[in-house]
């Protein structure tokens, strides 16, 4: 019973999921036909279920009515999940023709079946079913109709799997799915193709005392596994790259925020969204937004780090730059960290003359931007580390700072400290 909760629920998720991607005008044949096939899958195992089986039952009057209701949609979950893999398999020209084709099979076997049903009137019984009426003529036919057209579908299920299958070769994960589709359906074939056997052999009156339900719910269970995994595994798969993706996007942003956050505050007419709060709940708040993304955000962020850029040029400062690469050098610094560490404190000491409202400069300069926009974000993430956590940034600004509350600029105070200053002339 475990077991069937568990298929029956990881079904169902996947078939909300599916129809979910469904939404809006991105409505794919196939894909819907797979939303349809696991959802019948979900309810039919759900219905077989004691407790859900005898309220159906009592709900619409009719005794064992629940389990021709779940034999159904077990019959038309194979079927939508056989017309997926014809969108797949077949040529546009002749799709519309073998899915028309395959419904009208499956109609007419729901049909015979219902006929049969009511000509049984099987009294209400907590055993199985088949094994319990297969003595009856109707239940021997209905068991002969429903496990013929399982064995139909699951057959041409199989079929259809390994021919598309042998067509993919540059998606393995998608190759794999339907490797176990097929797998899936042979191994239900010893679910349809027992209540054949069983269904002859009663129906003829040949005693059959081999206790069968055991294997035929067992096969029955496991394909039912199988077709799920393999119906859900591409999904999956590129959903979890998705994902990933995004969590990396989001981890990049949180790795530039620092310089972001800085340039955003002095230019506020620069965001699209403002910056939350450092705490930890603005910063989770951030990361999901981020992540709930379609990775958009993080070249977002690159353009508004590099428009605050364009803004701050005038305070570009050369002094900056060489006081940078000397305590930079002093600390041990070379290549590309020292230029991050030399680029994080000309654009801080940027900020903070522009904020004093300081006089233009327009003699520094920063790193040209990279060809794309992965090298565009692995360079701002150094550099914002830089601004961030640099000790050479901090000196320089606390640099800075010294001269003001000195009354001088900062360019004196740092030639009096080089030993160039008025008081060694």
């Amino acid at each position: 019973m475990i077991f069937v909760v568990l298929v029956a629920s990881a079904a169902l998720c996947a078939g909300i999921y599916t129809v979910y991607t469904l939404r809006g005008g991105n409505r794919v044949p196939s894909r819907t036909w797979m939303g349809v096939a696991l959802l019948c899958l979900a309810l039919a195992l759900g219905v077989l279920t004691p407790d859900i089986r005898s309220g159906v039952d009592a709900l619409l009057g009719v005794p064992n009515v629940a389990r021709l209701i779940a034999h159904a949609l077990t019959m038309w979950a194979a079927t939508a999940a056989l017309c997926m893999l014809v969108y797949w398999t077949h040529t546009p020209q002749s799709t519309r023709k073998a899915v028309h084709g395959r419904q009208v099979i499956a109609v007419a076997a729901t049909a015979v079946m219902a006929a049969l049903f009511v000509i049984a009137r099987a009294p209400a019984t907590n055993e199985e079913f088949f094994s319990t009426y297969a003595h009856r003529w109707p239940i021997a036919l209905y068991m002969i109709v429903f496990g013929l057209m399982l064995t139909y579908t699951l057959v041409d299920l199989a079929r259809l799997s390994l021919r598309y299958g042998r067509r993919i070769t540059n998606r393995p994960v998608t190759r794999l799915g339907l490797r176990l589709f097929a797998a899936g359906g042979l191994v239900a074939l010893g679910y349809s193709l027992t209540i054949i056997a069983v269904a002859c052999l009663e129906f003829f009156g040949v005693d059959f005392d081999w206790d069968w339900t055991r294997f035929s719910s067992i096969c029955q269970l496991l394909g039912i596994g199988l077709i799920v995994i393999g119906s859900v595994l591409p999904g999956t798969a590129n959903a979890s790259t998705a994902a990933l993706h995004r969590a990396q996007d989001a981890h990049q942003c949180e790795l530039m925020e620092p310089l972001w956050r800085a340039i955003v505050q002095t230019h506020p007419e620069i965001p699209r969204r403002r910056p939350r709060s450092r705490n930890f709940w603005g910063r989770w708040t951030a990361w999901t937004a981020s992540w709930m993304g379609d990775g958009r955000s993080v070249s977002r962020r690159v353009l508004e780090i590099r428009d605050g850029y364009l803004q701050l040029t005038p305070w570009f400062d050369s002094h900056v730059t060489n006081r940078a690469i000397e305590l930079g050098r002093k600390a041990g610094l070379s290549g590309s960290e020292l230029q991050a560490v030399v680029e994080a404190a000309v654009v801080a000491v940027a900020l903070d003359a522009k904020a004093r409202g300081e006089d233009r400069v327009d003699t520094g300069d920063v790193e040209p931007g990279a060809e794309n926009l992965t090298g565009e974000v692995k360079w701002l993430v150094r550099v914002a580390q830089a601004f961030d956590h640099s000790p050479v940034v901090t000196q320089i600004l606390a640099e800075r700072q010294r001269a003001h509350e000195e009354g001088r600029s900062w360019v004196e105070r740092t030639l009096d400290d080089l030993g160039f200053g008025r008081d060694n002339k």
